[in-house]
């Protein structure tokens, strides 16, 4: 396409040589040809609109995570440069059409389709971009020339947001031994600088004295990872492939990656740590992502100097020198196509066969993915959704015939407000009242979270916010079943055999804070909702047990990894979820918190399921009320 040469080639089997076109004085930047960028123009905006959904997103998880993810910005013009710097090799290389390179292009969007619309993943989907970027190559150019392409655009990877649920797990771990390297640092300095500090699993607080409130370090990671580890790996991937002439010396940069972005945060906790015993607001807001991005400069010497170092190691003067006597030898060749006026036509038409398929492709693959979605009734965007009347979970009653609220309802830092995700939360303890005055009371810790509009999130469970906390798991995770009262519902009377298919519906109790006598539908086939609970030890105290469910798009879930699958309902426009959380150190077993849990929720289930929408008014279309609607009012907001 863009790379014709004039030097000698022998063509690959099943490809097709190409006559060279124009000499390098006339190549743009050294490299490609007037009719090459014309070419790759209309490529690059065929690949546009057939992944234009993956590249809004990405800018979206960029944009919404600069510390992240910001560097996918930059991974392109990297690989761009890598083909720039390579532009006299592929000069020299005759670019030929394979036909075989459709099989990858085909297979990627096909790959990228079905990730789209059936396991909704936006890793798979950037993936199977690379994927047919590198068919379209290959396609084109044709083996040889692919070879020195391939690099290049399997760096592209390095711009992909990794699955929320693959970096928490990974990353996760990475936290802690970063968590502890900071401490050990700060416990170092801090003696000569004034203060002490204290570590709860990932995060540590500053104490600054008797006189000045302590600082908590890392709250806004605590549950999610250490920040900027695929960044390192990106940088370390750009010096490899820039710097390093070996292959071995290319894998051990890259293997540096993770300590080096692991000492990175040791020392941007300890920086911060310092910087806030004179200013605490140096903890908070976006000082963090500052100062790592500026670590990114000592992780970039780092990885040079191992560059340098691993240099010396070998005598390079031999394999150098050889290659450039080849290199040499094969710029000046002749080239045995020069003259091959007889075959230069035939081939012109291949190139533009193979242009011409690529781009056809690419338009139906366009034109197919978009009128699929729309005849099929898909919905990939998610609108937000809220409850009628904008009910929050606050205004959930503070008694109940059994329990009564102990103290105020807990307000969250901004730190963990950020970190939670949704501002439309709940934590409140409830105390049982029935016991007897002999026994020990029986507490549970409420939590409640309500997400809309963002079902691509990791929900934050106490399997990963509790470790981060300081605490260890001790038995292992198991789901119980929750006991609700079916003798207060009744079947759905809009949904043609209800209790069928599960559709009930419950009587706000007359002891509620406003709603009485109304009915509200409950999570389909609430007969059979459970919890997950998980044993918690640490700090010197008795055991603690938590369970958590969930109820997504009018159904319910006992796991993060499900809840997802649930919410995104692809018939409908809309997604959200609730994440319900018990939490107590009073009860001696999972089945016992599930039984208390099930007291409380037999109480609160109605109410509770009026601050979340009725699924069975939203697939009817009846709510939320569409602002073309020739209703006046509007039941609630979309």
């Amino acid at each position: 396409m863009s790379t014709v040469s004039s030097t000698p080639s022998t063509p690959s089997p099943g490809a097709v040589p190409v006559a060279s076109l124009r000499t390098g004085e006339d190549r743009l930047l050294g490299l490609i040809t007037p009719g090459g960028l014309i070419a790759l123009g209309l490529v690059l905006t065929g690949i546009v609109l057939v992944f234009w959904r993956w590249f809004v997103t990405q800018n979206m998880h960029s944009l919404r995570a600069p510390s992240d993810w910001g560097h996918a910005y930059v991974i392109p013009l990297i690989s761009g440069y890598l083909v720039w710097r390579a532009r006299e090799q592929i000069v020299r290389t005759p670019c030929t059409t394979f036909w075989p390179g459709l099989l990858p292009m085909l297979v990627g969007m096909a790959a990228y389709f079905i990730c789209l619309v059936v396991v909704k993943n936006h890793m798979l989907q950037g993936l199977s971009i690379v994927l047919t970027i590198a068919g379209v190559a290959l396609l084109l150019c044709g083996p040889r020339l692919f070879s020195i392409l391939f690099l290049p655009i399997a760096y592209l990877a390095f711009a992909i947001t990794i699955s929320d649920m693959i970096m928490i797990k990974i990353t996760f771990q990475l936290q802690l031994i970063a968590s502890q390297g900071a401490f050990l640092l700060l416990s170092l300095v801090g003696p000569l600088m004034g203060f002490t500090v204290d570590i709860d699993g990932n995060t540590l607080t500053i104490n600054r004295g008797a006189d000045l409130p302590p600082v908590p370090l890392n709250v806004a990671e605590a549950c999610s990872g250490m920040r900027m580890v695929i960044a390192f790996f990106a940088l370390a991937g750009a010096v490899a492939l820039i710097s390093a002439k070996f292959w071995w010396q290319r894998v051990a940069v890259v293997v540096l990656a993770l300590p080096v972005a692991i000492l990175m945060n040791v020392f941007r906790v300890a920086i911060l740590g310092i910087a806030c015993k004179y200013n605490p607001e140096l903890a908070r807001g976006d000082a963090h992502i500052m100062i790592g991005t500026v670590l990114l400069l000592p992780g970039l010497a780092m990885f040079m100097g191992v560059v340098w170092a691993l240099s010396r190691v070998v005598d390079e003067s031999g394999p150098t020198g050889t290659a450039k006597s080849a290199n040499t030898a094969s710029a000046q060749a002749p080239s045995a196509l020069a003259g091959a006026t007889a075959g230069a036509g035939s081939s012109q038409r291949t190139v533009r066969a193979a242009l011409t398929a690529a781009l056809s492709i690419l338009l139906l693959g366009a034109a197919g993915i978009t009128g699929g979605i729309h005849y099929a009734g898909i919905h990939l965007r998610k609108l937000p959704i809220q409850p009628p009347d904008n009910r929050a979970l606050i205004s959930l009653p503070t008694e109940t015939p059994t329990w009564q609220q102990r103290g105020s309802d807990r307000l969250e830092s901004p730190e963990v407000v950020e970190v939670l995700g949704t501002e439309n939360y709940l934590s409140r303890l409830y105390v049982r009242k029935d016991r007897p005055k002999d026994a020990p009371p029986m507490v549970l810790d409420f939590h409640a979270a309500y997400y809309t509009g963002m079902v691509d999130t990791v929900p934050h469970v106490p399997e990963r916010c509790f470790v981060g906390g300081g605490l260890q798991i001790g038995e292992g995770a198991k789901i119980v079943d929750l006991k609700l009262d079916p003798s207060l519902w009744s079947p759905h009377p809009s949904v043609e055999n209800a209790a069928e298919k599960g559709w009930f519906r419950q009587r706000v109790p007359n002891w509620s804070r406003d709603g009485v006598g109304a009915s509200v539908t409950l999570p389909r086939d609430p007969a059979s909702i459970r919890m997950r609970v998980t044993e918690f030890t640490g700090r010197g105290r008795p055991p603690m047990y938590s369970g958590y469910f969930f109820i997504a798009n009018g159904g319910h879930v006992s796991s993060a990894e499900e809840v997802r699958l649930l919410a995104f309902d692809l018939r409908s426009d809309y997604a959200y979820y609730l994440k319900v959380q018990f939490t107590s150190s009073t009860v001696s077993s999972a089945e016992e918190l599930a039984e208390q849990a099930s007291s409380l929720l037999r109480e609160l289930l109605p109410d509770l399921m009026r601050c979340v929408p009725d699924w069975v008014e939203v697939e009817a279309g009846r709510y939320p009320v569409r602002p073309d609607s020739r209703k006046t009012t509007s039941v609630g907001a979309s």
